[in-house]
């Protein structure tokens, strides 16, 4: 097997499994949320620490994965997501904020590692391209989440379709020991303490390198817009269908799952663009951009809409506010200082979670304050139409 075959069915694999971990929370929040005593909305506040979990890990990745081999660290992230979801089968409203901690920690993970297994594997002109591929394992498990959860909890509760999903994390981390040879690769030598002791010790200085040129810090700055757009799409599209426009769980799951599937070919379809046709700079514009039109479109969302149209708005805003990350860590990778890919991408990726962190309880507070999802979707085309500018005016 070639090794960036290899490589990137193992980051996918690792990405897919995550990402439903991270997303299963906030597809079962309409039915999950009266049960704990809480509001649909406050699954706003649940994904912030899932990302702070997730910004705090990808820091320490880089040497991390240094000391124990990229395999070793892919089956932690998947072992963190599935102790997350473990403890939030216990429904307990004070054990929540820590399940949420525990999943967003191995999600941070994911892309530091993955990054450092794929750019020592794929050919140059295939970056943007192999990097998307890779980041469709988001919206892969975002569908599965949507497409499977609702099911589930309508059989076994809410409560008890969260074991299911930690078992097929653990599974595929099993999955993943045959891959050892393939990712084998020589230890390097760690200066200072071992363990959490020594990866606390280095937080800083990922994102010293994010700060170190222009290009990163472009990057990071771009980041961490779309991904406040991203994460407010994925927190509460479905509480909009299902709460604000009276869509089933089931019916606004699927929506959810066709608009994830959107983002798969998006993805996809946007490396080949960023590799071939334009800048990946001027792609991650013209995502923006169309992100900022889909935020308006949903916000014009009404129960007279029909329902095709409504799934049409949903796959386009799911290519475009989904589809733009691996094109973003494609280009991480290619601006790097030589040697610091790993670390270049945990910086970077510590402004896109803080955009990640910022997106939903904003746009929840929004909602409090309008008394409407629509008018909060309304005003997270902001964010997408200013980096959008941003980078068409620095070309």
């Amino acid at each position: 097997m070639k090794p960036v075959v290899a490589g990137l069915a193992v980051t996918l694999a690792v990405q897919t499994l995550t990402s439903m971990a991270m997303i299963a929370p906030s597809v079962l929040a309409p039915v999950a949320a009266p049960d704990l005593g809480l509001a649909p909305q406050a699954i706003g506040f649940f994904a912030s620490l899932t990302y702070l979990g997730a910004m705090l890990s990808g820091l320490m990745t880089s040497r991390l994965t240094a000391r124990h081999g990229p395999l070793a660290v892919c089956q932690a992230a998947l072992a963190f997501g599935a102790a997350g979801l473990a403890l939030g089968w216990l429904a307990v409203p004070a054990v929540v904020p820590l399940a949420a901690l525990v999943i967003g920690f191995g999600y941070g993970i994911v892309n530091p590692v993955s990054s450092h297994i794929l750019a020592r594997r794929t050919p140059p002109g295939m970056m943007s391209l192999v990097f998307s591929i890779k980041q469709t394992g988001v919206p892969v498990g975002g569908a599965i989440a949507g497409v499977v959860a609702p099911p589930l909890a309508l059989a076994l509760g809410w409560a008890g379709t969260l074991p299911v999903l930690a078992a097929a994390c653990v599974a595929c981390a099993v999955l993943l020991l045959p891959a050892r040879a393939a990712l084998a690769e020589p230890r390097t030598a760690v200066a200072g303490p071992g363990g959490l002791r020594g990866a606390l010790a280095s937080l800083g200085r990922p994102i010293r390198v994010a700060l170190s040129s222009a290009g990163l810090r472009e990057m990071s700055f771009a980041s961490f817009g779309y991904a406040a757009v991203q994460l407010v799409f994925i927190t509460y599209f479905v509480s909009y269908l299902a709460l604000g426009l009276g869509y089933t769980l089931v019916a606004a799951g699927l929506v959810y799952a066709c608009a994830h599937g959107a983002g798969i070919v998006g993805r996809i379809a946007w490396g080949a663009v960023a590799d071939r046709w334009l800048s990946p700079r001027l792609t991650l514009a013209m995502l923006g951009a169309v992100s900022a039109a889909c935020a308006l479109l949903a916000a014009a969302f009404s129960p007279g809409w029909p329902l095709a149209a409504v799934i049409g708005v949903g796959m386009l805003f799911g290519a475009s506010a989904v589809g733009w990350n691996g094109v973003f860590l494609a280009e991480v990778a290619r601006v790097a200082p030589a040697g610091q890919v790993t670390t270049a991408t945990g910086g970077t990726q510590f402004f896109t979670f803080a955009g990640a962190l910022s997106g939903p309880p904003l746009f929840a507070a929004a909602v409090w304050a309008t008394g409407s999802y629509a008018w909060a979707f309304g005003l997270f085309a902001l964010p997408s139409a200013a980096v959008a500018l941003r980078l068409l005016a620095r070309r």
